[in-house]
């Protein structure tokens, strides 16, 4: 898939929402038909083809300013969730109880039902993220080995990404990438990522005939789709 050309600051458009906040507004043109808007990190991203004018991009904002406030609200509430200390985390979905022990060494050990981190409560988040990037390294693999015999041809090397605005990518030489942060998700919905970029493998693009690919290799894809759609923000938690 093509890269993201790196994103434009467009101090220009502006949108004052209910609180009286200014938020930063940020585009990124790209080679694509339609206008994205999302609200991520404290901020408003706006994705358009170069040829979009900032009047259109201005309009947008306006027309979609309720849909903006409320998604501004649910970041802010994740914001000051996440500045608090965390006291649970989900490894493959499964729920796990966060033990901060000081007088533990620094480093996170599992036991059956809990995460128990030592050191400072200052490195929690970095060592929780640790333990769950080196556990991606070790269970991404078998999932995508497992899949990949079904895909129109073998894929290459897999990496691990910490993209913040992509759950996976496909390159045109078989390389993928899968975010680490997926290792929180239930099994099924990293199948699901895993699924989505094998059928790049055949459509280079999100196509009807990707989404049959997708479909034949993992049928349930809306269900896992709409979970990341739904249930996405919060595996940033720990980074």
């Amino acid at each position: 898939m093509s890269v993201p050309v790196p994103v434009r600051r467009a101090l220009v458009l502006q949108l004052a929402l209910p609180d009286g906040s200014r938020p930063e507004i940020v585009v990124s043109r790209r080679a694509r038909r339609t206008i994205g808007i999302r609200v991520l990190d404290g901020r408003i991203e706006l994705a358009a083809h170069a040829r979009v004018p900032l009047s259109m991009l201005q309009r947008v904002l306006d027309e979609k300013r309720d849909w903006i406030w409320r998604h501004w609200q649910r970041q802010q509430a994740l914001l000051l969730a996440r500045a608090a200390a965390p006291q649970a985390v989900c490894l493959q979905g499964r729920p796990l109880a966060l033990l901060c022990e000081p007088a533990r060494p620094a480093g996170a050990a599992l036991t059956d039902d809990a995460l128990r981190v030592g050191g400072t409560a200052g490195d929690v988040r970095a060592q929780v993220a640790h333990f769950l990037f080196c556990q991606a390294a070790e269970v991404f693999p078998r999932h995508l080995r497992r899949l990949a015999p079904l895909a129109a041809r073998a894929p290459g090397q897999l990496l691990l990404s910490s993209a913040r605005t992509r759950w996976g990518s496909c390159h045109r030489d078989g390389r993928i990438r899968l975010n680490w942060r997926l290792i929180q998700a239930p099994p099924t919905i990293l199948d699901y990522v895993i699924a989505h970029e094998l059928a790049h493998l055949r459509h280079m693009n999100h196509s009807p005939a990707f989404w049959q690919e997708t479909g034949r290799l993992y049928p349930d894809w809306r269900t896992a789709r709409a979970w990341l759609r739904r249930q996405g923000e919060s595996l940033f938690d720990f980074g």
